[in-house]
């Protein structure tokens, strides 16, 4: 399943890639939950659709764009954000993905994806993972037990400004914030050890936003946790708010901030 689900990563952000400065692809087609889909967002998903209905497998959908999309007859359910970071896209900042992740038909458990991947769409850096493991370009990910880094990933709105500093005035040392714009992009930094800590408490975020990322992740040893330290369950059956996160490399970190 695994190589099946990178095949379509790759050809979707390769498609996406293309779409780049295309005269027309930034125009709002649509919107749904505070949020706006535009040509681009709704091509790839068409694209991606397809592909995985022509992989061999039985799957029904849960995708950013157009929701539940179930079949009478499916093995697998998909969990699709067809362009992870399109505000970056549209501006011309590289930092965007396509995020899949596919979950047995019956699946409950949010961090038990059977396979899945984060394909960048400016880079050639291909996240995968299966039931065990985490991969970059094929080559096994292993957990780096010691994280240098001091950068900060916070996302937080004027409602949430108080919040997010009472965090920041937990976090010990020094570090540096940015905000970067692509959940899935971003946790995979945290669990890489190129940043240090991940949170967003604007309450916007969504399953098909992280449902990949988080499983890659769970699979080096940090699982994704609400602002209560609580470890991330929500639906796959529909697209659903997920609340409050939190992604760290330091559980002691993760700890100290849900107490």
């Amino acid at each position: 399943m695994r190589e099946t689900i990178v095949k379509v990563g790759i050809e979707a952000s390769k498609y996406v890639r293309e779409m780049w400065e295309k005269k027309g692809v930034d125009k709002v087609i649509g919107y749904h939950d505070q949020d706006t889909t535009r040509v681009v967002d709704k091509l790839s998903e068409e694209y991606i659709f397809d592909l995985l209905e022509h992989s061999g497998f039985s799957f029904s959908f849960v995708s950013e764009e157009s929701g539940r999309v179930f079949k009478g007859n499916y093995d697998y359910v998909v969990v699709i954000d067809p362009l992870d970071g399109s505000s970056n896209f549209i501006s011309g900042i590289p930092w965007s993905s396509v995020s899949i992740a596919v979950f047995r038909k019956d699946e409950k458990d949010f961090l038990n994806s059977i396979s899945g991947v984060i394909a960048e769409i400016f880079r050639d850096r291909i996240y995968s993972y299966d039931e065990k493991s985490s991969y970059l370009n094929e080559k096994l990910v292993e957990r780096k037990e010691e994280v240098k880094s001091r950068i900060v990933l916070a996302y937080y709105d004027k409602e949430s400004m108080d919040d997010a500093t009472k965090i920041f005035s937990k976090i010990k040392g020094g570090f540096k914030i940015r905000t970067l714009g692509s959940a899935s992009l971003d946790m995979v930094l945290v669990c890489t050890g190129k940043a240090l800590f991940y949170f967003d408490i604007k309450g916007k975020l969504r399953n098909v936003d992280i449902a990949a990322s988080s499983n890659f992740c769970s699979r080096l040893g940090m699982d994704t946790v609400d602002i209560k330290g609580k470890r991330l369950n929500v639906s796959i059956s529909d697209v659903e708010k997920v609340g409050n996160v939190m992604l760290s490399s330091d559980p002691a970190l993760i700890s100290q901030l849900s107490s």
